[in-house]
């Protein structure tokens, strides 16, 4: 009986000055520190008083705590449920008023819990409407759904521009480079505009107010991010050869990027372009550059096996594991065994043999959880793939699935 009442104990989001303060003395202390963090536009809170907003571009995992150091309020941060699941986690993010939203999945619960915290509480919820972090330092499109959410709050929404943070800690590494985060607050909506505003018009201000090019900013500043490991598992991002379309060929070593099928190599700098390694110059000059193509590169030869109903695999990974779960409960182990994704289906072969069928049009919210990790849902079940090592990328089968989707829409 007691297990029962301790599983269905609702989750409950607490934000206590005193453990911020802790927080802000020790923990953010030391990112300060280690990220050479500056902040600008501080004087507005010279006469702002919660209730308010805050919004952001999203760049690092760090992004929140960053944010929050410099922030002179506590911020119930809303965040992805999956950050939730694991007990001593979910203890501590709830001591630091952290919203839970599930990915794919209208969540009227994560409305109310935002509208008791600004209304009734009188205090500051921070969202990040892009939904997950970028891979090569441009802001991606945000969820339209924020603009009607802060028209029902009406209450300041603070604009959050972060530079360098990506730079700091791109999404595909574990280990941080030295170069300086900067992160400026602005004034961007009042609540007088958020009702004379409809919900289109506030969210372009957004988006404009959010856009952000990390490589442009890297050049004009003249910045340079040091680091003896800046091409190590960046082919979780780049994951296919330009020279000869080989996926999954891809590995990156110290600033050294290669493909092991054709040799075609290049090198990272400081600031973050390709740079010649070789005979040859790099076709691509920077991750923007590259990522775009690879993007298309992938839609198209997805489009092509959709379109002939090719028999084979577009690519397969091994020796995976696939857990099923929902919102915050713990996720439970599956199946373990060879992942196959064909031009109308996904399939999971454990000991040789078809264990389970997930048919590319049932599938929803696809994404890629921090680095690495697959997430997708079918109907209301979440699904989790994890791969084996860290060199496995999780975004070609997002982006492969995203556009066999799309044919089959």
């Amino acid at each position: 009986m007691k297990r029962t009442a301790k599983a269905k104990r609702r989750y409950e989001p607490r934000n206590p000055m005193w453990f911020n303060r802790i927080l802000r003395w020790t923990f953010g202390r030391w990112l300060s520190f280690a990220y050479g963090l500056e902040g600008r536009g501080l004087e507005i809170f010279e006469r702002l008083r919660p209730p308010y907003v805050l919004v952001g571009n999203h760049v690092s995992t760090r992004d929140p705590f960053l944010v929050s150091y410099l922030n002179p309020d506590p911020v119930w941060w809303v965040a992805t449920d999956a950050h939730l699941r694991s007990g001593p986690l979910r203890s501590l993010l709830g001591m630091v008023g952290t919203i839970p939203k599930s990915k794919a999945i209208p969540d009227m619960v994560t409305v109310e819990t935002i509208v008791k915290v600004v209304r009734k509480q009188g205090g500051v919820v921070g969202f990040f409407p892009e939904g997950q972090q970028c891979w090569d330092g441009r802001t991606q499109p945000l969820f339209q759904s924020t603009a009607k959410l802060f028209k029902l709050l009406k209450v300041p929404v603070i604009a959050v521009k972060i530079r360098g943070g990506w730079a700091s800690l791109p999404r595909w590494t574990w280990k941080r480079r030295s170069g300086g985060v900067s992160v400026e607050f602005s004034r961007l909506l009042e609540p007088e505009d958020l009702a004379r505003m409809d919900a289109g018009d506030i969210a372009m201000r957004l988006a404009d107010a959010l856009r952000h090019d990390e490589l442009e900013w890297i050049a004009n500043e003249g910045r340079r991010y040091l680091s003896r490991r800046r091409a190590e598992r960046l082919e979780l991002a780049l994951f296919m050869c330009p020279s000869c379309s080989g996926i999954g060929t891809m590995r990156g070593e110290a600033n050294t990027f290669r493909c092991l099928s054709c040799g075609a190599a290049q090198r990272i700098d400081s600031t973050y372009r390709f740079r010649r390694l070789g005979p040859s110059e790099p076709r691509f000059a920077d991750l923007r550059e590259w990522m775009d193509w690879q993007a298309s590169a992938v839609a198209a030869f997805s489009f092509e096996a959709a379109v002939e109903g090719k028999p084979t695999p577009l690519f397969s990974d091994d020796d995976v594991r696939l857990l099923r779960g929902s919102r915050m409960n713990p996720l439970l182990h599956v199946a373990k065994g060879r992942l196959d994704l064909y031009h109308d289906r996904m399939e999971l072969v454990e000991k040789g043999k078809v264990h389970l069928v997930f048919h590319v049009a049932g599938i929803d919210g696809i994404g890629v959880l921090t680095r690495q990790t697959l997430e997708f849902y079918v109907g209301r079940h979440l699904y989790q793939v994890t791969f084996p090592h860290r060199g496995v990328s999780a975004l070609k089968w997002q982006l492969a699935i995203e556009a066999l989707k799309r044919e089959v829409s």
